[in-house]
């Protein structure tokens, strides 16, 4: 009976452990409201924001062209993830999701865009799309998500960011599209 005892008190140990270990989310704003207006190019119509730092990562929103992109850590706009945006007209919602590793470090970002697409009528669809992006070296997208289309889209994001960013080759990979399809990407 010791043994057995001992035996589940180590498996209990591991399981809470392994618990522990899992990711976790974290969340700061990108409200434009909250964010300070740093840039502007009358030309084009480009405004650039600073919103609020998470963890000592830069967080910079760009509008331009009736679209919103991200760009984390990335002063010199150098990195992919600077200039992805998706393709319909869209916004930014107003909070950025970060994913936490064991260590309490992110290592990807998910922010929902409300997307427009063009229903080829005349007419827009109001859409929603979670966009999973890795962060750090390299930064970019890595998946979608259809929130119209999928009552999980936040679990199924996340569990996109935990199984895909870290391993996701920004230069050779193609964006994931997780979950059922739906018109929010107006594809």
């Amino acid at each position: 009976m010791r043994i057995s005892f001992a035996g589940l008190a180590f498996a209990a140990g591991l399981a809470a452990g392994a618990a522990r270990a899992a990711p976790v989310s974290d969340y700061s704003s990108i409200d434009p409201d909250v964010c300070e207006v740093t840039q502007q190019d009358e030309e084009s119509g480009s405004v650039w924001f600073a919103c609020p730092d998470f963890r000592g990562h830069e967080v910079v929103m760009l509008e331009g062209d009736l679209r919103f992109y991200l760009q984390i850590d990335d002063p010199q706009r150098e990195k992919q993830l600077s200039g992805q945006t998706l393709a319909p007209f869209n916004r930014l919602g107003k909070v950025l999701e970060w994913r936490l590793g064991a260590d309490g470090k992110a290592f990807a970002t998910i922010v929902r865009y409300h997307t427009q697409p063009d229903g080829g009528d005349g007419t827009y669809y109001d859409g929603q799309v979670l966009v999973v992006s890795k962060i750090g070296a390299e930064a970019c997208h890595v998946a979608t998500v259809d929130a119209r289309a999928n009552a999980d889209a936040n679990a199924l994001a996340r569990a996109a960011a935990d199984r895909h960013a870290a391993a996701f080759d920004c230069e050779t990979d193609t964006v994931l599209r997780v979950g059922k399809p739906g018109r929010s990407l107006g594809e």
